[in-house]
């Protein structure tokens, strides 16, 4: 690019890719293939397969740029990147000039053949995603260039970020940030800041992008670019470079096939035109399938543990598995409500009743959709271990949660009180207050354990004879005597009725 020119390391400024080229170079803020290692190496962490890509260019006067470049994705969500890019220009005619001592002259010129030069970047680039929204990277070049017998060499990084707002994507910067020159120079690589913006549309079948680059010691070099994806399989291109002085309109089309990509990116600028050829392959499993088989496999023994009653290891599993897929709001809500059931009850495994009934209903309240079923579940396990006050605690928890009207509280009566021998209690006090509707929840509280307990039935009944429900108290009292026929006292109540 002219805002470039007579920089040392120029030729790493011009691009690499159809894809990218095709675009105009507009590409910083878009990075999410193998050559996101040359523009931007955040974008790294957008690939989910091993890619192998190249690209041959034929630009002017017998020059040639060449990229290759390989992209590793690991377990840990990293990815790792080996990148060449070459530039060679032939066909420089050598000479060698003999001077009149008195005039300063050429006195004799022979020509020597020809020499190239050419310039060379090696680079091991890594990226990964930190958040869920943010990703970073960073290159180390080397550098080369050979002139004919002259060499030189640069040591360099590049630093990068990514943030994704939605269709929104932002990358910012810096390459070059530190370089160190041995060999025939002392020139010395400029540090270029980096910027670039895209915005994805339609579906995310149209991106635009803008970027802008800057080095310290030149000027701005500004870049536009989009690409429309017809179908699934092809795509149009089109990209200016050097916005508003515009240096070269690009066009270009890409073609993929399942795990091979064919992009072709036509430059048109003062020199004339070029021509740009990517062949990239994609292959191995992909970084998403691995991590969603990794998670299947955590998640499946943290519901083994939880369905075992083992709530402190289901916890560190989910939280595992979370640490894998941070959006995953399904694992956030469970682990939130396990963490709950942690806080009171650690574990709650063997076969007897109560850590039966405890297991059934963490389980209820985790799955979050029969909350009523979980109160019960607990009230019977608490019915059976009534002075279990960790138990009870949690037991409170879920009943709020239910919106129970009447939390359950600590037995009051004898050593040998259960919980049901305290809600028949306060049921047939709440009769002798006049609080029938209380009694009638009281009773209800019992049966829902227990729908045979005849006491029950017989306080419901009277509730709701005293509330001018005769109908209900009668049906009511009906099951009763199925249940006890020989049960008196209902008997008398159903005989005054009539």
């Amino acid at each position: 690019m002219a805002q470039s020119n007579g920089q040392p390391g120029a030729f790493m400024s011009y691009g690499v890719g159809g894809r990218a080229l095709a675009m105009g170079g507009a590409y910083y803020a878009i990075s999410d293939d193998a050559t996101a290692a040359y523009w931007n190496p955040a974008g790294l962490s957008q690939l989910q397969r091993k890619e192998l890509t190249t690209m041959q260019a034929s630009l002017f006067a017998q020059t040639k740029l060449m990229y290759i470049g390989y992209a590793h994705p690991l377990k840990g969500g990293s990815v790792f990147s080996l990148s060449m890019t070459q530039l060679s220009s032939g066909g420089f005619e050598k000479v060698d000039v003999t001077y009149n001592q008195a005039t300063q002259e050429p006195s004799v010129i022979n020509k020597g053949g020809s020499f190239s030069d050419q310039q060379r970047a090696i680079g091991l680039s890594w990226g990964k995603s930190v958040t869920e929204t943010v990703a970073f990277g960073a290159t180390i070049k080397q550098v080369t260039r050979q002139l004919d017998s002259s060499s030189d060499d640069f040591k360099t990084l590049d630093l990068g970020t990514m943030k994704v707002m939605g269709p929104y994507r932002l990358g910012l910067g810096l390459q070059n940030v530190f370089s160190q020159s041995t060999g025939d120079t002392d020139d010395k690589l400029p540090v270029v800041i980096k910027l670039g913006n895209s915005v994805r549309l339609f579906k995310e079948r149209l991106t635009l992008g803008l970027d802008a680059s800057r080095p310290l010691s030149g000027t701005v070099d500004l870049r536009f670019g989009g690409e429309y994806w017809v179908t699934r399989w092809f795509a149009f291109r089109f990209g200016l470079m050097g916005v508003p002085a515009i240096q070269e309109t690009d066009f270009g089309f890409g073609l993929n096939f399942r795990s091979f990509g064919i992009d072709i990116a036509q430059g048109l600028h003062d020199l004339g035109s070029s021509t740009r050829f990517s062949f990239s392959f994609r292959f191995g499993q992909s970084k998403g399938d691995r991590s969603s088989a990794q998670i299947k496999g955590v998640l499946k023994q943290g519901f083994d543990a939880f369905n075992e009653g083992n709530f402190a290891l289901a916890v560190q599993k989910f939280n595992q598995a979370l640490d894998g897929q941070p959006g995953n709001k399904q694992i956030q809500a469970m682990l939130a409500r396990l963490m709950n059931v942690t806080s009171f009850v650690s574990q709650a495994t063997g076969g007897e009743e109560t850590q039966a009934f405890v297991r059934k209903g963490v389980i209820s309240y985790v799955d979050g959709r029969d909350l009523r079923g979980a109160v019960n579940s607990l009230r019977y396990a608490y019915n059976k271990n009534p002075k279990d006050e960790k138990l009870l605690n949690l037991l409170n928890m879920v009943e709020k949660e239910a919106g129970v009207a009447e939390m359950t509280r600590r037995m009051e009566g004898p050593e040998q009180f259960t919980w049901i021998d305290q809600k028949i209690y306060d049921a047939r006090q709440a009769v002798y207050d006049g609080k029938y509707d209380a009694a009638i929840r009281r009773s209800q509280d019992v049966l829902d354990l227990e729908p045979n307990n005849v006491t029950a039935l017989e306080i419901m009944g009277s509730a709701f004879y005293l509330m001018e429900q005769k109908d209900k108290a009668i049906a009511v009292w009906k099951r009763a005597l199925e249940l006890d026929p020989n049960n008196k006292a209902i008997r008398e109540f159903m005989q005054n009725i009539k």
